[in-house]
């Protein structure tokens, strides 16, 4: 979108090849995040006493989307939004916005209803959203959301960002790793993050083996919930819950 072209790619590359001359300058947008601030009114007024704001952590392609929403009251076609953006696959495309429709998480309102994003869908802001925390965080959905040929012959994921687990084994281990890190903090209240991988480790080991990084999914999941809070300038985690 020209805003974010304008503000992000223009003015940052002629500050980088200013201070660094003879380098080339590589957009690697499927790696990076950002922080949207969304205004909501309570009601038709726009006093400043009315407002709710949600600072939304999301991804690149996703800060692109909602650009296009800036100042816009009427619905956006998929055909548009592809247009405009440019992001490709497609299926990608529609995994970044199905992520900004999901019940937790509806940041836009589809036309359509169902599981997936039909060629002929368009989308509104949704006015309602709210949130108990101010900054929220929107996950990606998982791409057989978007494609069922990432489905199993049984029906279980297939997403090639998972441990290629059924969903349903994922999402039982998931909530042990959770429970587990909960126990260990309840008794802990400060712990480093190495050390509490470690504890997660021996406890669950007598069930399974969880991998480092999906301890640490867990484990960003609880700071988002606020079970949990970050040191500040350590690696330690400190018990809230």
């Amino acid at each position: 979108p020209y805003i974010v072209d304008t503000a992000c790619r223009d003015a940052f590359e002629k500050f980088y090849l200013r201070v660094n001359s003879g380098r080339k300058l590589n957009w690697q947008t499927t790696q990076g995040s950002a922080d949207v601030r969304a205004i909501y009114f309570s009601s038709q007024t726009t006093n400043a006493s009315s407002q709710r704001r949600h600072d939304l952590v999301v991804s690149t392609f996703q800060m692109c989307i909602l650009a296009l929403f800036s100042n816009v009251s009427e619905s956006l076609s998929l055909q548009h939004i592809i247009e405009v953006t440019k992001i490709t696959p497609i299926t990608e495309l529609k995994r970044h916005i199905l992520s900004l429709c999901t019940p937790k998480h509806r940041i836009l309102l589809r036309q359509s209803k169902g599981r997936g994003i039909s060629d002929d869908d368009s989308f509104t802001v949704n006015p309602h959203f709210t949130s108990k925390l101010k900054r929220v965080r929107i996950p990606l959905v998982a791409r057989d959301s978007i494609d069922p040929s990432q489905r199993g012959g049984d029906g279980s994921s297939m997403d090639p960002d998972s441990s290629g687990l059924p969903r349903a084994v994922e999402e039982e281990r998931r909530h042990l790793v959770q429970a587990s890190i909960v126990r260990i903090m309840k008794i802990r209240k400060t712990l480093q993050h190495n050390d509490l991988i470690a504890e997660v480790t021996r406890q669950l080991s007598h069930r399974f083996y969880p991998q480092p990084n999906f301890i640490k999914i867990c484990i960003e999941s609880l700071l988002e919930r606020e079970y949990l809070e970050r040191e500040p300038d350590t690696r330690a985690y400190k018990y809230l819950a």
